[in-house]
Protein backbone atom coordinates (compact mmCIF):
# COMPACT_ATOMS: atom_id res chain seq x y z
CA UNK A 1 0.00 0.00 0.00
CA UNK A 2 1.39 3.77 -0.61
CA UNK A 3 1.84 5.09 2.94
CA UNK A 4 2.10 8.65 3.82
CA UNK A 5 3.87 7.67 7.82
CA UNK A 6 7.02 7.24 6.72
CA UNK A 7 6.71 8.89 3.30
CA UNK A 8 5.33 11.84 4.50
CA UNK A 9 7.56 14.20 2.69
CA UNK A 10 6.31 12.98 -0.47
CA UNK A 11 2.71 14.19 0.16
CA UNK A 12 3.05 17.70 -1.43
CA UNK A 13 5.14 16.55 -4.42
CA UNK A 14 2.04 14.21 -5.32
CA UNK A 15 0.11 17.51 -4.68
CA UNK A 16 2.35 19.50 -7.18
CA UNK A 17 1.51 20.21 -10.53
CA UNK A 18 4.33 22.97 -11.12
CA UNK A 19 4.94 23.06 -15.28
CA UNK A 20 8.75 22.92 -14.88
CA UNK A 21 10.00 20.90 -11.66
CA UNK A 22 13.05 18.90 -10.48
CA UNK A 23 14.31 16.60 -8.23
CA UNK A 24 17.46 16.14 -6.06
CA UNK A 25 17.05 12.79 -4.43
CA UNK A 26 18.50 9.30 -2.96
CA UNK A 27 18.16 5.91 -3.65
CA UNK A 28 14.81 3.57 -3.07
CA UNK A 29 12.55 6.68 -1.46
CA UNK A 30 9.88 5.97 -3.66
CA UNK A 31 10.07 8.71 -6.12
CA UNK A 32 9.77 6.77 -9.06
CA UNK A 33 6.34 5.16 -8.03
CA UNK A 34 5.33 8.82 -7.51
CA UNK A 35 5.78 9.80 -10.83
CA UNK A 36 4.36 6.45 -12.20
CA UNK A 37 1.24 7.08 -10.37
CA UNK A 38 0.67 10.99 -11.48
CA UNK A 39 1.73 10.19 -14.73
CA UNK A 40 -1.27 7.90 -14.63
CA UNK A 41 -3.49 10.23 -13.20
CA UNK A 42 -2.42 13.34 -15.37
CA UNK A 43 -3.46 11.09 -18.36
CA UNK A 44 -7.37 10.27 -17.15
CA UNK A 45 -7.77 13.11 -15.29
CA UNK A 46 -5.96 15.51 -17.49
CA UNK A 47 -5.79 14.43 -20.81
CA UNK A 48 -2.09 14.94 -20.74
CA UNK A 49 -0.44 13.23 -23.25
CA UNK A 50 3.14 12.40 -21.73
CA UNK A 51 6.70 10.90 -22.50
CA UNK A 52 8.56 9.34 -19.98
CA UNK A 53 12.15 8.86 -20.34
CA UNK A 54 14.72 6.81 -18.77
CA UNK A 55 18.87 6.76 -19.94
CA UNK A 56 18.38 3.64 -22.13
CA UNK A 57 16.09 1.26 -24.18
CA UNK A 58 16.93 -1.44 -22.26
CA UNK A 59 15.95 0.48 -18.96
CA UNK A 60 12.54 1.11 -20.32
CA UNK A 61 12.55 -2.68 -20.91
CA UNK A 62 13.26 -3.49 -17.29
CA UNK A 63 11.34 -0.29 -15.90
CA UNK A 64 8.51 -1.32 -17.46
CA UNK A 65 7.74 -4.97 -16.37
CA UNK A 66 9.07 -4.44 -13.29
CA UNK A 67 7.27 -0.99 -11.47
CA UNK A 68 4.73 -0.15 -13.91
CA UNK A 69 2.81 -3.54 -14.95
CA UNK A 70 3.41 -3.98 -11.60
CA UNK A 71 1.59 -1.42 -10.25
CA UNK A 72 -1.41 -2.18 -12.71
CA UNK A 73 -1.20 -5.85 -12.11
CA UNK A 74 -2.23 -4.96 -8.21
CA UNK A 75 -4.57 -2.32 -8.69
CA UNK A 76 -8.22 -3.59 -10.71
CA UNK A 77 -8.63 0.73 -11.01
CA UNK A 78 -5.13 0.88 -13.38
CA UNK A 79 -6.06 -2.35 -14.98
CA UNK A 80 -9.63 -0.85 -16.41
CA UNK A 81 -7.67 2.20 -17.21
CA UNK A 82 -4.84 0.83 -19.17
CA UNK A 83 -7.20 -2.13 -20.85
CA UNK A 84 -7.22 -0.70 -24.56
CA UNK A 85 -3.83 -0.26 -25.14
CA UNK A 86 -1.26 -1.87 -23.14
CA UNK A 87 2.78 -2.53 -24.26
CA UNK A 88 5.71 -2.05 -22.65
CA UNK A 89 6.06 0.92 -25.02
CA UNK A 90 3.07 3.06 -24.68
CA UNK A 91 0.02 2.58 -22.36
CA UNK A 92 -3.32 4.31 -23.35
CA UNK A 93 -5.41 6.46 -20.56
CA UNK A 94 -8.80 7.42 -21.66
CA UNK A 95 -7.69 9.13 -24.58
CA UNK A 96 -4.17 10.07 -23.51
CA UNK A 97 -0.77 8.10 -24.20
CA UNK A 98 1.77 7.42 -21.91
CA UNK A 99 5.11 6.48 -24.48
CA UNK A 100 8.02 5.07 -22.75
CA UNK A 101 11.16 5.92 -24.48
CA UNK A 102 15.29 5.87 -23.76
CA UNK A 103 17.75 8.12 -24.42
CA UNK A 104 21.45 6.64 -25.68
CA UNK A 105 25.14 7.77 -26.13
CA UNK A 106 26.26 9.17 -29.38
CA UNK A 107 28.78 5.84 -30.13
CA UNK A 108 25.55 3.63 -30.00
CA UNK A 109 24.36 4.69 -33.54
CA UNK A 110 21.18 2.60 -33.69
CA UNK A 111 19.94 3.02 -30.58
CA UNK A 112 20.20 6.79 -30.92
CA UNK A 113 17.88 6.65 -33.76
CA UNK A 114 15.60 4.32 -31.74
CA UNK A 115 15.61 7.15 -29.33
CA UNK A 116 14.70 9.89 -31.86
CA UNK A 117 11.39 7.78 -32.64
CA UNK A 118 10.01 9.61 -29.41
CA UNK A 119 10.35 13.03 -31.23
CA UNK A 120 7.61 12.43 -33.48
CA UNK A 121 4.84 12.23 -30.73
CA UNK A 122 2.85 15.14 -29.52
CA UNK A 123 3.17 15.57 -25.37
CA UNK A 124 1.83 17.90 -22.87
CA UNK A 125 3.95 16.64 -20.27
CA UNK A 126 7.92 14.96 -20.10
CA UNK A 127 8.90 12.85 -17.26
CA UNK A 128 12.97 12.41 -17.48
CA UNK A 129 13.78 9.56 -15.23
CA UNK A 130 17.01 9.19 -13.90
CA UNK A 131 17.70 12.58 -15.56
CA UNK A 132 21.60 12.82 -14.66
CA UNK A 133 22.61 9.39 -16.56
CA UNK A 134 20.69 10.24 -20.03
CA UNK A 135 21.53 11.88 -23.16
CA UNK A 136 21.47 15.53 -22.60
CA UNK A 137 21.10 16.63 -25.94
CA UNK A 138 18.21 13.95 -25.94
CA UNK A 139 16.42 15.29 -23.02
CA UNK A 140 16.74 18.53 -24.65
CA UNK A 141 15.40 17.24 -28.17
CA UNK A 142 12.04 15.86 -26.40
CA UNK A 143 11.16 19.84 -25.40
CA UNK A 144 10.30 20.22 -28.75
CA UNK A 145 7.40 17.83 -28.56
CA UNK A 146 5.83 20.48 -26.02
CA UNK A 147 5.32 22.97 -28.70
CA UNK A 148 1.15 22.98 -28.93
CA UNK A 149 0.31 22.06 -24.98
CA UNK A 150 -0.66 25.05 -23.02
CA UNK A 151 0.59 22.96 -19.94
CA UNK A 152 4.52 22.54 -20.84
CA UNK A 153 5.27 20.11 -18.44
CA UNK A 154 8.93 19.18 -18.26
CA UNK A 155 9.71 16.93 -14.82
CA UNK A 156 13.42 16.14 -14.14
CA UNK A 157 14.16 13.42 -11.58
CA UNK A 158 17.16 11.71 -10.92
CA UNK A 159 20.57 10.81 -7.70
CA UNK A 160 22.71 14.02 -9.17
CA UNK A 161 25.59 13.02 -10.76
CA UNK A 162 27.29 16.29 -11.70
CA UNK A 163 26.25 19.95 -11.13
CA UNK A 164 25.86 20.28 -15.22
CA UNK A 165 23.20 18.32 -16.15
CA UNK A 166 20.11 19.94 -17.50
CA UNK A 167 17.98 18.34 -14.10
CA UNK A 168 21.43 20.34 -11.75
CA UNK A 169 20.77 23.44 -13.80
CA UNK A 170 17.41 24.06 -13.50
CA UNK A 171 18.10 23.08 -9.56
CA UNK A 172 19.74 26.43 -9.13
CA UNK A 173 17.25 28.48 -10.54
CA UNK A 174 14.34 26.83 -8.44
CA UNK A 175 12.68 27.35 -5.60
CA UNK A 176 14.95 24.56 -3.37
CA UNK A 177 12.95 23.12 -1.25
CA UNK A 178 14.34 21.60 1.79
CA UNK A 179 12.84 19.29 4.28
CA UNK A 180 12.84 20.98 7.62
CA UNK A 181 11.87 19.48 10.90
CA UNK A 182 11.37 20.76 14.52
CA UNK A 183 13.49 20.00 17.39
CA UNK A 184 11.17 19.11 20.41
CA UNK A 185 14.02 20.58 22.45
CA UNK A 186 15.01 24.07 21.70
CA UNK A 187 12.23 24.61 18.71
CA UNK A 188 14.87 25.13 16.52
CA UNK A 189 13.61 24.42 12.96
CA UNK A 190 16.35 22.81 10.35
CA UNK A 191 16.81 20.65 7.60
CA UNK A 192 19.22 17.67 7.94
CA UNK A 193 22.66 18.21 7.50
CA UNK A 194 25.02 14.50 7.55
CA UNK A 195 27.70 17.10 9.13
CA UNK A 196 25.44 18.33 11.95
CA UNK A 197 23.00 16.24 12.55
CA UNK A 198 24.70 12.42 13.05
CA UNK A 199 26.78 12.39 15.78
CA UNK A 200 27.68 8.70 17.20
CA UNK A 201 25.17 6.98 15.55
CA UNK A 202 22.63 9.04 16.30
CA UNK A 203 20.30 12.00 14.84
CA UNK A 204 20.90 15.01 17.13
CA UNK A 205 19.89 18.78 16.77
CA UNK A 206 22.13 21.34 15.18
CA UNK A 207 21.35 23.81 18.47
CA UNK A 208 20.89 21.93 21.72
CA UNK A 209 22.26 18.65 21.12
CA UNK A 210 19.26 16.55 21.77
CA UNK A 211 18.17 13.71 20.11
CA UNK A 212 16.05 13.99 16.93
CA UNK A 213 13.18 11.74 16.69
CA UNK A 214 11.96 9.40 13.73
CA UNK A 215 8.66 11.21 14.64
CA UNK A 216 10.07 14.33 14.53
CA UNK A 217 11.92 13.40 10.73
CA UNK A 218 7.93 12.38 10.20
CA UNK A 219 6.29 15.94 11.17
CA UNK A 220 8.44 17.82 8.58
CA UNK A 221 7.59 20.20 6.25
CA UNK A 222 9.01 21.51 2.80
CA UNK A 223 10.49 24.71 2.91
CA UNK A 224 11.76 27.34 0.33
CA UNK A 225 14.79 29.00 -0.15
CA UNK A 226 13.54 31.69 -2.78
CA UNK A 227 9.86 32.43 -2.88
CA UNK A 228 9.51 34.03 -6.13
CA UNK A 229 10.81 31.62 -8.89
CA UNK A 230 8.50 29.78 -10.92
CA UNK A 231 11.05 26.53 -11.21
CA UNK A 232 9.47 23.63 -8.45
CA UNK A 233 12.50 21.61 -6.76
CA UNK A 234 12.88 19.20 -3.90
CA UNK A 235 15.98 17.70 -2.06
CA UNK A 236 15.97 14.24 -0.78
CA UNK A 237 18.32 12.90 1.39
CA UNK A 238 18.47 9.77 3.41
CA UNK A 239 18.34 11.57 6.43
CA UNK A 240 14.86 12.66 6.11
CA UNK A 241 13.27 9.09 6.05
CA UNK A 242 12.30 7.68 9.15
CA UNK A 243 13.15 3.69 8.04
CA UNK A 244 16.78 4.96 7.87
CA UNK A 245 18.84 4.71 10.79
CA UNK A 246 21.56 7.22 11.48
CA UNK A 247 24.00 4.55 12.11
CA UNK A 248 22.96 2.97 8.48
CA UNK A 249 23.85 6.42 6.98
CA UNK A 250 27.56 6.38 8.85
CA UNK A 251 28.17 3.00 7.47
CA UNK A 252 27.65 4.01 4.59
CA UNK A 253 29.81 7.05 4.80
CA UNK A 254 32.55 4.68 6.01
CA UNK A 255 32.21 1.97 3.52
CA UNK A 256 31.03 3.35 0.69
CA UNK A 257 32.90 6.04 -1.82
CA UNK A 258 32.45 9.46 -1.42
CA UNK A 259 30.86 10.10 -5.18
CA UNK A 260 28.40 6.89 -3.80
CA UNK A 261 27.57 8.91 -0.87
CA UNK A 262 26.63 11.89 -1.94
CA UNK A 263 24.73 10.60 -5.25
CA UNK A 264 22.93 7.92 -3.53
CA UNK A 265 22.29 8.77 0.25
CA UNK A 266 22.69 12.47 0.54
CA UNK A 267 20.97 13.14 -3.25
CA UNK A 268 23.92 15.51 -3.97
CA UNK A 269 25.74 16.08 -7.09
CA UNK A 270 29.52 15.31 -6.34
CA UNK A 271 32.71 17.39 -7.33
CA UNK A 272 35.31 16.47 -5.72
CA UNK A 273 38.41 17.31 -4.40
CA UNK A 274 39.71 20.65 -7.04
CA UNK A 275 43.85 19.87 -5.59
CA UNK A 276 46.16 18.29 -7.81
CA UNK A 277 48.43 15.70 -5.74
CA UNK A 278 51.22 17.84 -5.36
CA UNK A 279 55.05 17.43 -3.40
CA UNK A 280 53.44 18.78 -0.06
CA UNK A 281 50.10 16.94 -0.31
CA UNK A 282 52.62 13.26 -0.45
CA UNK A 283 55.27 14.30 2.36
CA UNK A 284 52.40 15.10 4.66
CA UNK A 285 50.79 11.34 4.35
CA UNK A 286 53.98 10.30 5.24
CA UNK A 287 53.49 7.91 8.87
CA UNK A 288 55.38 9.67 10.95
CA UNK A 289 53.69 7.70 14.17
CA UNK A 290 56.80 5.11 14.74
CA UNK A 291 54.10 2.12 14.23
CA UNK A 292 55.83 -0.64 11.72
CA UNK A 293 54.16 -1.75 8.72
CA UNK A 294 53.32 -5.46 9.72
CA UNK A 295 53.00 -6.26 6.11
CA UNK A 296 50.17 -8.66 6.20
CA UNK A 297 47.05 -8.64 3.74
CA UNK A 298 49.21 -7.23 0.98
CA UNK A 299 48.19 -6.05 -2.57
CA UNK A 300 49.69 -4.90 -5.35
CA UNK A 301 48.93 -2.93 -7.87
CA UNK A 302 51.24 -2.94 -11.56
CA UNK A 303 51.55 -0.35 -14.21
CA UNK A 304 52.94 -1.96 -17.29
CA UNK A 305 55.16 -0.80 -20.50
CA UNK A 306 59.12 -1.10 -21.13
CA UNK A 307 59.56 -0.78 -17.18
CA UNK A 308 56.24 -2.46 -14.94
CA UNK A 309 55.79 0.74 -12.32
CA UNK A 310 54.73 -0.92 -8.73
CA UNK A 311 52.99 0.10 -5.67
CA UNK A 312 52.64 -2.54 -2.92
CA UNK A 313 51.16 -2.12 0.32
CA UNK A 314 47.81 -2.85 2.84
CA UNK A 315 45.48 -0.95 5.14
CA UNK A 316 48.36 0.28 7.23
CA UNK A 317 49.60 2.49 3.58
CA UNK A 318 51.91 1.69 1.15
CA UNK A 319 55.47 0.69 2.18
CA UNK A 320 57.48 -0.25 -0.94
CA UNK A 321 56.93 1.15 -4.51
CA UNK A 322 59.81 0.62 -7.58
CA UNK A 323 60.05 -0.37 -11.40
CA UNK A 324 61.40 -3.36 -12.86
CA UNK A 325 61.91 -4.85 -16.07
CA UNK A 326 60.62 -8.34 -16.15
CA UNK A 327 57.66 -9.81 -14.92
CA UNK A 328 59.59 -12.80 -13.35
CA UNK A 329 60.45 -9.88 -10.36
CA UNK A 330 56.66 -8.89 -10.68
CA UNK A 331 55.52 -12.48 -9.73
CA UNK A 332 58.74 -12.95 -6.73
CA UNK A 333 56.54 -9.58 -5.10
CA UNK A 334 53.43 -11.59 -4.87
CA UNK A 335 55.16 -15.22 -3.91
CA UNK A 336 57.58 -12.86 -0.89
CA UNK A 337 54.88 -11.10 0.34
CA UNK A 338 52.47 -13.39 0.23
CA UNK A 339 50.15 -11.05 -2.09
CA UNK A 340 46.09 -11.23 -1.42
CA UNK A 341 45.11 -9.55 -4.65
CA UNK A 342 46.91 -7.75 -7.41
CA UNK A 343 45.70 -5.84 -10.14
CA UNK A 344 47.85 -5.73 -13.63
CA UNK A 345 47.31 -3.15 -15.77
CA UNK A 346 46.09 -5.31 -19.31
CA UNK A 347 47.73 -3.96 -21.54
CA UNK A 348 50.00 -3.67 -23.77
CA UNK A 349 51.51 -7.00 -23.38
CA UNK A 350 48.61 -9.28 -23.67
CA UNK A 351 50.83 -12.68 -22.60
CA UNK A 352 52.73 -12.67 -19.94
CA UNK A 353 49.86 -10.89 -17.36
CA UNK A 354 47.82 -13.30 -18.48
CA UNK A 355 50.07 -16.52 -17.89
CA UNK A 356 50.78 -14.89 -14.32
CA UNK A 357 46.89 -14.55 -13.65
CA UNK A 358 46.32 -18.08 -14.90
CA UNK A 359 49.00 -19.46 -12.69
CA UNK A 360 47.64 -17.03 -9.58
CA UNK A 361 43.79 -18.01 -9.66
CA UNK A 362 41.87 -15.30 -7.50
CA UNK A 363 44.42 -13.65 -6.75
CA UNK A 364 46.16 -11.88 -10.25
CA UNK A 365 43.26 -9.61 -12.09
CA UNK A 366 43.88 -7.70 -15.50
CA UNK A 367 42.40 -4.23 -15.43
CA UNK A 368 41.14 -1.61 -18.01
CA UNK A 369 39.85 1.70 -18.10
CA UNK A 370 36.39 1.95 -19.48
CA UNK A 371 34.02 5.27 -19.33
CA UNK A 372 31.17 6.04 -17.47
CA UNK A 373 30.28 2.73 -15.27
CA UNK A 374 26.55 3.49 -14.49
CA UNK A 375 27.49 2.24 -10.64
CA UNK A 376 28.69 5.13 -8.72
CA UNK A 377 30.90 2.82 -7.49
CA UNK A 378 32.95 2.98 -10.45
CA UNK A 379 34.37 -0.65 -10.33
CA UNK A 380 32.96 -3.76 -11.98
CA UNK A 381 34.35 -6.99 -11.34
CA UNK A 382 34.21 -9.70 -13.75
CA UNK A 383 34.50 -13.20 -11.95
CA UNK A 384 34.46 -15.17 -14.68
CA UNK A 385 37.59 -13.66 -16.69
CA UNK A 386 39.06 -12.57 -13.14
CA UNK A 387 38.94 -8.88 -15.13
CA UNK A 388 38.16 -5.48 -13.40
CA UNK A 389 36.70 -2.49 -15.44
CA UNK A 390 36.88 0.71 -13.62
CA UNK A 391 35.73 4.51 -14.69
CA UNK A 392 39.30 5.93 -15.29
CA UNK A 393 38.03 9.53 -14.10
CA UNK A 394 36.18 8.46 -10.85
CA UNK A 395 39.11 6.48 -9.79
CA UNK A 396 41.78 9.52 -9.96
CA UNK A 397 39.17 11.38 -7.95
CA UNK A 398 38.61 9.26 -5.18
CA UNK A 399 42.38 8.39 -5.24
CA UNK A 400 43.04 12.31 -5.02
CA UNK A 401 40.36 12.65 -2.33
CA UNK A 402 41.99 10.09 -0.24
CA UNK A 403 45.65 11.38 -0.47
CA UNK A 404 43.60 14.92 0.70
CA UNK A 405 41.79 13.35 3.28
CA UNK A 406 45.51 11.55 4.30
CA UNK A 407 43.27 8.23 3.71
CA UNK A 408 46.67 6.84 1.52
CA UNK A 409 49.81 6.75 4.12
CA UNK A 410 53.12 6.26 3.71
CA UNK A 411 55.80 4.01 5.37
CA UNK A 412 58.81 5.24 2.86
CA UNK A 413 61.07 7.74 3.18
CA UNK A 414 61.17 11.26 1.21
CA UNK A 415 63.54 10.23 -0.72
CA UNK A 416 62.27 6.53 -1.96
CA UNK A 417 59.26 8.88 -2.98
CA UNK A 418 61.05 11.43 -5.43
CA UNK A 419 60.22 10.12 -8.64
CA UNK A 420 56.34 8.84 -7.49
CA UNK A 421 55.69 12.50 -6.95
CA UNK A 422 57.20 13.54 -10.00
CA UNK A 423 54.89 11.54 -11.64
CA UNK A 424 51.57 12.44 -9.67
CA UNK A 425 52.80 16.64 -10.39
CA UNK A 426 52.03 15.65 -14.04
CA UNK A 427 48.39 15.16 -13.93
CA UNK A 428 46.28 17.90 -14.74
CA UNK A 429 42.77 18.50 -15.06
CA UNK A 430 40.79 20.08 -18.15
CA UNK A 431 36.78 20.08 -18.78
CA UNK A 432 35.61 17.84 -21.16
CA UNK A 433 32.02 17.04 -22.43
CA UNK A 434 31.27 13.43 -22.22
CA UNK A 435 28.76 11.37 -24.36
CA UNK A 436 26.01 12.36 -22.72
CA UNK A 437 26.88 15.88 -23.27
CA UNK A 438 27.57 16.46 -19.85
CA UNK A 439 30.28 18.87 -19.04
CA UNK A 440 33.37 16.51 -16.62
CA UNK A 441 36.44 16.90 -15.41
CA UNK A 442 39.04 14.87 -17.07
CA UNK A 443 42.44 14.06 -16.38
CA UNK A 444 45.47 14.29 -18.81
CA UNK A 445 48.98 13.96 -18.07
CA UNK A 446 52.60 16.62 -19.40
CA UNK A 447 54.62 13.32 -18.49
CA UNK A 448 55.35 9.91 -17.21
CA UNK A 449 52.31 9.12 -14.70
CA UNK A 450 53.55 5.09 -14.46
CA UNK A 451 53.58 5.47 -10.55
CA UNK A 452 50.00 7.01 -10.84
CA UNK A 453 48.09 3.93 -12.65
CA UNK A 454 50.00 1.45 -10.01
CA UNK A 455 48.72 3.44 -7.29
CA UNK A 456 45.01 3.32 -9.16
CA UNK A 457 44.99 -0.34 -9.54
CA UNK A 458 46.57 -0.85 -6.06
CA UNK A 459 43.77 1.05 -5.11
CA UNK A 460 41.18 -0.90 -7.26
CA UNK A 461 42.83 -3.87 -5.10
CA UNK A 462 42.15 -2.17 -1.93
CA UNK A 463 38.13 -1.73 -3.25
CA UNK A 464 37.89 -5.38 -4.03
CA UNK A 465 34.94 -6.90 -1.09
CA UNK A 466 35.73 -9.56 0.62
CA UNK A 467 32.55 -10.63 2.28
CA UNK A 468 30.94 -7.27 3.46
CA UNK A 469 33.90 -5.41 4.31
CA UNK A 470 36.50 -3.89 1.92
CA UNK A 471 39.98 -3.64 2.51
CA UNK A 472 39.70 -0.01 2.83
CA UNK A 473 37.18 0.31 5.72
CA UNK A 474 39.66 0.86 8.03
CA UNK A 475 40.59 4.07 6.14
CA UNK A 476 37.95 6.14 6.81
CA UNK A 477 38.39 8.66 9.08
CA UNK A 478 35.93 8.93 12.43
CA UNK A 479 35.76 12.87 11.80
CA UNK A 480 33.44 13.87 9.18
CA UNK A 481 34.84 16.81 6.60
CA UNK A 482 32.36 19.59 5.24
CA UNK A 483 32.98 19.51 1.79
CA UNK A 484 29.95 20.16 -1.15
CA UNK A 485 27.40 20.75 1.31
CA UNK A 486 23.68 22.12 0.86
CA UNK A 487 22.68 25.68 1.54
CA UNK A 488 23.73 26.77 4.91
CA UNK A 489 20.32 26.74 7.55
CA UNK A 490 21.00 30.51 8.39
CA UNK A 491 20.81 31.42 4.67
CA UNK A 492 17.38 29.48 4.17
CA UNK A 493 16.30 31.44 7.35
CA UNK A 494 16.90 34.87 6.69
CA UNK A 495 14.78 34.45 3.57
CA UNK A 496 11.48 32.51 5.20
CA UNK A 497 9.38 35.52 6.96
CA UNK A 498 7.76 32.35 8.35
CA UNK A 499 10.71 31.64 10.92
CA UNK A 500 10.50 34.93 12.01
Amino acid sequence: LIEFRDHAFLQDIYDDWTPIQTGRKACQIGYSIMQILKSFWAAKYKNYNQIYTLPTFSDVSQFVPSKVNALISQNPILQKWTRDKDTILQKKIGNSFIYYRGTVSKSKEDEQMMGGVGTMFSSDLNLHDEADRSSQSILEQYESRLGTSKYKGRWYFSNPTSPNTLSQKLWEKSDQKHWFIKCSGCNLWQYLDFWKNIKDGQFVCQKCGKEITNDDRRNGQWIKRYQNRDISSYWLSHLCCPWISAQKIEEEYETKTRQYFYNFVLGLPYVGSDAVVNQDIILKAIDNSGVPNFQEHNYLGVDQGLKKHFVLGNKQGIFKIGVYDNWEDIEKLIKIYDIELAVFDALPDLTEPRKIRDKYPGIVWLSYYKKEIKKADYIKWDYQTKTVYSDRSKLIQQTIDDFIERKIRFQLRTEELTDYIKHWESLYKVKELDSLGIERDSWKTSGEDHFCHATFLWRVAMEKTTGEETAIKDWQPKEKTADNLAPDIEAIIKQNEQYE
